[in-house]
């Protein structure tokens, strides 16, 4: 079944993935750091604009460089390990929970309740780690829940195995959130008696071989600097600091993750009023909580950090669902208004676009919302959520081609680098920077100072774009036939530059047309 679970779920991530543009600042970052490994091949050093990038271990830069060799480069290359690591992660919640449950059924239902939740299959089409951190982190927690309920020793060897890999995936908390949800699991139940079941020595020896040869080169190679930037800048800095402030209040996850679980909200929460003396209930509870109580005492809040604890919430779901359809009740307010409330968000947001485009999406709501409505007052338990799947993979399906790939296009410089020559100009930037047109292009393309605000404060070592001075560049340029900007917000032509055409994000000007 896993099997089966995984392909189906492949063969929905994979479609479109091709047409949506590579968007800035995140998705960019990504995929041009992994062009750039890959064309220069070196596979240990992450580096962007030629330079030496430290923002993330090298894991994602990895996958994303061996789909390009695979795929060649491009959108659909760069998106694939997402959707690789998304369709794992639906048939190991499948598995797993098939296994808890020992129920064929709850494990389809987690797959479905996984795959459809608003924030999973969003994630499984972007470029980003945290599809793959959630599959690793899923596992190794998973692993160790088995090994501590007595299912044997030997998993304690995936799980710290795929501790290691989320270190290599997102750095230090892909180790520190399975030690916080343990030692929570374990307090919570004051079964102190665990601790000696975790095979420590071992445990810390399969995580090192797996963790550390990585560190440890990149440290012998670059020294203090990968230290500082790595740990200092994009760990240490990220808890302390908020880079968002208007994000860090104490409720963003409160909202955030039960938004992220559309259409399953409703159920998880009767899962955790009614579910308390099940079996299971007490680690994917605390798994869950623990997640969203270390991410709101962080400094900065991101809509993907609490995104693991979609994986444990699912599983709950899924046992809350076998066991409504084993009971056969009406479950209508906790899985059929919430589904209705999605679609009907969907379908109403619908008129905004083309007609040719809204009609398929609203008919495809509707006759969703009406199926799981009927299915509800009709005491069908089991089909129902079957029902309310389907209607979020579909109407997904239409949102991903009718409205992601053109919103993905405004977040792109994509357009602006096919204006430019394939080769032999020089090309700068002028306002917001656009790492996808350095992606999508090939140039070098420095940001012009002096014409817009340099970051400032403790997050300026982030941008590591490169820079010239607009004396300098004019200089540079004099004389040369094909020079061109690329001006975005906050920015405005040099003088002698005359726009040749206009995008989504930035305008594109050529020097000395019309002289």
């Amino acid at each position: 079944m896993p099997l089966l679970i995984f392909l189906a779920a492949l063969a929905v991530f994979l479609p479109f993935n091709g047409l949506i543009p590579v968007t800035d600042p995140v998705e960019a970052n990504y995929a041009l750091t992994a062009k750039e490994m890959f064309l220069s091949g070196d596979w240990l050093s992450p580096q962007i604009y030629g330079q030496f990038w430290y923002d993330k271990p090298a894991m994602i830069y990895w996958l994303i460089a061996a789909s390009y060799k695979i795929f060649g480069i491009g959108e659909f290359a760069a998106r694939f390990p997402a959707a690789l690591f998304s369709a794992a992660g639906v048939a190991f919640a499948a598995w797993f929970a098939a296994r808890l449950y020992g129920s064929g059924s709850a494990g389809v239902l987690a797959a479905v309740v996984l795959g459809t939740s608003l924030e999973y299959w969003v994630i499984a089409r972007m470029v980003i780690t945290d599809a793959v951190l959630f599959f690793f982190g899923s596992v190794s927690l998973a692993a160790f829940y088995l090994g501590l309920k007595g299912e044997g020793r030997g998993w304690f060897i995936p799980a710290y195995a795929a501790a290691g890999l989320s270190v290599l995936t997102k750095g230090p908390v892909g180790l520190v959130m399975p030690v916080l949800v343990l030692f929570a699991y374990i307090a919570i139940t004051r079964r102190w008696e665990l601790l000696g079941r975790l095979r420590l020595f071992t445990g810390a020896a399969v995580f090192l071989a797996v963790a550390a040869p990585w560190y440890l080169v990149m440290y012998a190679v670059h020294g203090r600097d990968f230290v500082d930037t790595f740990l200092g800048l994009h760990n240490y800095l990220r808890a302390t600091v908020s880079e968002h402030p208007q994000d860090n209040v104490f409720y963003y996850y409160l909202i955030v993750f039960p938004v992220s679980l559309l259409p399953w909200t409703g159920v998880f929460l009767r899962a955790l009023v009614a579910g308390r003396r099940r079996p299971h209930f007490a680690f994917l509870a605390v798994w869950t909580g623990v997640f969203i109580a270390f991410y709101t005492l962080m400094a900065t809040k991101y809509l993907t950090y609490v995104f693991p604890a979609l994986f444990p919430a699912a599983v709950l779901v899924a046992g809350e669902l076998d066991k409504m359809s084993a009971g056969r009740p009406k479950p209508l307010l906790w899985l059929s208004l919430p589904a209705t409330l999605l679609l009907a968000v969907f379908a109403v947001g619908g008129i905004w676009l083309p007609e040719a485009a809204w009609w398929p999406l609203q008919l495809a709501a509707v006759t969703g919302a009406a199926a799981v409505l009927w299915l509800g007052y009709k005491g069908e338990p089991f089909r129902q959520p079957l029902a309310a799947g389907a209607a979020v993979l579909v109407v997904s399906l239409l949102l991903i081609h009718q409205v992601l790939v053109p919103m993905a296009a405004e977040r792109s410089a994509k357009h602006a680098a096919a204006a430019l020559p394939p080769a032999g100009a020089t090309v700068a930037i002028i306002g917001e920077y656009a790492t996808s047109a350095v992606f999508y292009s090939g140039y070098v393309i420095p940001q012009l100072v002096g014409t817009v605000a340099s970051p400032q404060g403790v997050w300026a070592g982030k941008y590591t774009m490169p820079t010239e001075a607009v004396d300098a560049f004019t200089a540079r340029t004099a004389g040369r036939p094909e020079v061109y900007l690329l001006v975005g917000k906050g920015g405005a032509p040099l003088p002698g530059y005359k726009k040749i055409a206009e995008f989504e994000r930035h305008a594109v000007y050529k020097k000395g047309i019309g002289r």
